[in-house]
């Protein structure tokens, strides 16, 4: 089974300038081989650390300053996400009026972006109290891009950075690279895993995702620092120039666990089953370079 493309916000998106490093079809994460060459999997880890790059350039400074623009985002389709009977959270589209994302900064110096502004739906019996909420958060580069793998989740699966899971989003889970996805329910994460939050129409409830830092994004390019640092170089000054760089991501929460699911029971829920599923959100950002 492979995964779905990411939707086109009803053919009013304009194409990405740049194409995703390979423009072929995604395909089903599990289908990677266990027995690689050592060329392969240094070329493997190069193109992961593309979408790692992209998130982190949002948080550094190098010779010149980098950007991230939100370019709009929508509620999933009943295609890419939850089936219509079982949606149970709903943020607004880029298209209401108010609705935006203010740049912050988390208490571990991550820089993030929150969508504030217009009604969040809550539907049905509500957020239940008595549950835990997870998020997978599948980025790519490009609308033609795969997802890119998670690397270095913690012990439980959760956290990591790639396309992750990201556990307890009420609270906090993930090791050292957690909080990554959180609900607020004004300055303060929502309680929806402790007093729940029934059915209604909010206006202060917010989504905020957060980047991970180039200093935790080295070691997954090359454990030798020195190396490490070249790569970056190499991909920041090559990707300058081709002027910007297109990201998208999907944001789908679940009211049930999917951190220790393997490869292909994971691509089954994301796109087939689709159990447990409450809600989805699409993101499309450009990162680009300012000389």
């Amino acid at each position: 089974m492979t995964s779905r493309r990411p939707p086109r916000d009803n053919g009013t998106r304009p194409r990405p300038r740049l194409q995703s490093p390979s423009p072929s079809r995604p395909s089903d994460p599990s289908a990677t081989s266990v027995s690689m060459s050592r060329s392969v999997v240094v070329g493997m880890k190069f193109t992961s650390f593309l979408v790692f790059a992209v998130l982190a350039l949002a948080g550094v400074q190098a010779a010149s300053e980098i950007s991230v623009r939100i370019e709009r985002h929508f509620p999933c389709s009943a295609s890419s996400g939850p089936k219509k009977e079982n949606l149970l959270i709903k943020f607004p589209s880029y298209k209401t009026a108010g609705v935006e994302f203010h740049e912050e900064v988390n208490e571990q110096g991550h820089k993030c972006f929150r969508m504030a502004g217009g009604k969040v739906e809550v539907y049905g019996g509500g957020l239940d109290g008595s549950k835990k909420y997870y998020v997978h958060l599948e980025t790519r580069i490009g609308i033609h891009g795969k997802p890119e793998r998670c690397v270095n989740a913690d012990s439980n699966g959760c956290g990591g950075i790639g396309s992750c899971v990201h556990c307890d989003i009420c609270r906090t889970m993930g090791g050292s690279l957690k909080n990554f996805v959180q609900i607020f329910q004004g300055d303060k994460p929502a309680q929806c895993s402790v007093q729940g939050l029934p059915a209604g129409l909010y206006t202060d409830l917010s989504l905020r995702v957060c980047l991970p830092t180039k200093n935790e994004l080295l070691p997954f390019l090359d454990q030798n620092a020195s190396r490490a640092e070249q790569l970056w170089d190499l991909f920041v000054s090559s990707r300058a120039r081709s002027g910007e760089i297109p990201l998208v991501i999907a944001a789908r929460i679940f009211d049930r666990p999917i951190n220790n699911l393997d490869a292909k029971q994971l691509n089954t829920i994301l796109h087939d089953s689709k159990e447990g599923m409450i809600g989805c959100h699409w993101i499309y950002a450009t990162v680009s370079q300012q000389n």
